[in-house]
C-alpha cells in the first residue's frame, strides 16, 4: 500500500491530504510553519498556538477518526485572511464522534486525554464541527497590525 502525502500551495492558504500515520501529522506541521515562516514572519509570536493546536486537531484525526488506518486519508487546510484571520480544516475519514456532548463535560484532572476541546478553544477564537463528527473547522481572528 502506498502513503499519500500530497500538498498545495498559494501565496494564503496551505493544503494537505495525507495517510493516517503519525509521520504525517511532523511532516504537515513542517509544511505549515514553513508556509507561515516565508509569507506571514509579523505572525511569529501566534506559531505555538498554531502548531499545538494544528497538532492536537491532527492527531485526534489521525488516531481517533481513522484509527491509525494508513488507507484512510486526512484532509488539511489553512488559509490566513487579508484581516488576519486563520482558518484552519481537518477531515477524517472515520464516523465521527458527539462533540457535543465531549464539549459539555470537562476532562478530570486526572486524564491523560480529553483535553483536545480545552486546548483549541484556549488558543481559537471558534471551535466547531460538522454534524457528523469528523471535521473540524477552527478560526483564530488576529489583532490588526499597527
Amino acid at each position: 500500500m502506498s502513503h499519500i502525502f500530497d500538498r498545495f500551495v498559494t501565496e494564503e492558504s496551505v493544503s494537505v491530504t495525507f495517510s493516517s500515520t503519525l509521520e504525517n501529522i511532523d511532516r504537515t506541521c513542517e509544511e505549515v510553519t514553513g508556509f507561515l515562516k516565508q509569507g506571514f514572519q509579523e505572525m511569529e509570536e501566534h506559531f505555538f498556538a498554531i502548531n499545538l493546536v494544528m497538532r492536537e486537531a491532527l492527531t485526534n484525526a489521525v488516531r481517533h477518526g481513522n484509527g491509525l488506518d494508513p488507507g484512510k486519508r486526512v484532509k488539511f487546510f489553512m488559509k490566513i485572511d487579508q484581516d488576519r484571520s486563520i482558518r484552519m480544516e481537518i477531515e477524517d475519514q472515520g464516523d465521527g464522534f458527539d462533540w457535543q456532548r465531549a464539549r459539555q463535560r470537562p476532562p478530570d484532572d486526572d486524564d491523560d486525554h480529553g483535553r483536545g476541546l480545552v486546548i483549541m478553544t484556549a488558543y481559537f477564537s471558534s471551535c466547531g464541527y460538522n454534524r457528523k463528527g469528523n471535521r473540524l473547522i477552527l478560526e483564530k481572528r488576529l489583532s490588526p497590525v499597527i
